[in-house]
């Protein structure tokens, strides 16, 4: 999975559901996608935060890129999050966590790994995590690369989110992974409804809407969990190419 900017509840609870989780941080860095950007709930809206990132080669891979350096776009993020969830119940807590992680780090991946880690912390999420950049160098794409670090870390199975089917339902890409006794499998996730402020409730927004918003998230999403069991044993889950 690319390490993306305050990702939604459903990417917190697929690291939840695998043996290992690897951030595919050694892949082409995506402009205005997920990686740079989320949506938070403001005045009963959605409304996207962005990062801001210094002018780079389209080919740049995701652990290359840097953050202008300048905090005025910080503070803007800062204050845009102040104004959306100022009355929340867990405000303080995580909205500090934000400030201390957002101003501390000039690199893209660095910093969302590094939120990502912390708030699976605070979930009780214990799956240990890799770099794909510190696991293997390789030129392969997509599924090719997918291959290659389910074999370095002795996966016997895959999952995958719902978007990457269209590349490895291809039958090159099944055979791929079939030939070396791979199992690919796909996350199945209903949204679920949680606390959340205003008269209409939004999913899909980032994590920290659920932070902020619920009296115990820890709780809560143990609750998610055993609601949404995959009736599994846990699955290797690598890497996100897209989708």
């Amino acid at each position: 999975m690319q390490p993306t900017f305050l990702p939604w509840l459903g990417y917190f609870y697929m690291i939840n559901s695998v043996d290992k989780f690897v951030f595919l941080d050694s892949v082409q860095f995506e402009r205005r996608s997920w990686q740079s950007r989320n949506k938070i709930k403001l005045n009963d809206r959605e409304f996207t935060i962005s990062l801001s990132i210094q002018k780079t080669a389209q080919t740049t891979k995701i652990n290359d890129i840097k953050l202008l350096s300048e905090y005025k776009w910080r503070k803007k993020i800062l204050n845009t999050v102040y104004h959306a969830y100022k009355k929340s119940v867990n405000f303080d807590y995580y909205f500090q966590i934000l400030r201390t992680t957002l101003m501390q780090y000039e690199n893209l991946a660095d910093l969302n790994i590094s939120l990502i880690a912390e708030f699976m912390r605070n979930l009780n999420i214990n799956t240990p995590i890799y770099k794909s950049s510190e696991l293997i160098q390789s030129n392969e794409k997509k599924e090719g690369l997918l291959l290659k670090i389910c074999q370095d870390l002795n996966a016997v199975s895959y999952l995958s989110p719902q978007g990457s089917k269209n590349y490895l339902q291809n039958k090159r890409s099944m055979d791929m992974f079939a030939d070396n006794k791979i199992n690919i499998e796909y996350l199945d996730f209903t949204h679920p409804i949680y606390t959340q402020k205003g008269k209409t409730f939004i999913p899909y927004l980032g994590i920290i809407d659920f932070l902020f918003n619920e009296n115990n998230p820890k709780e809560s999403f143990s609750k998610i969990i055993l609601e949404h069991d995959l009736g599994n044993a846990k699955s290797m889950y690598g890497v996100y190419g897209g989708g």
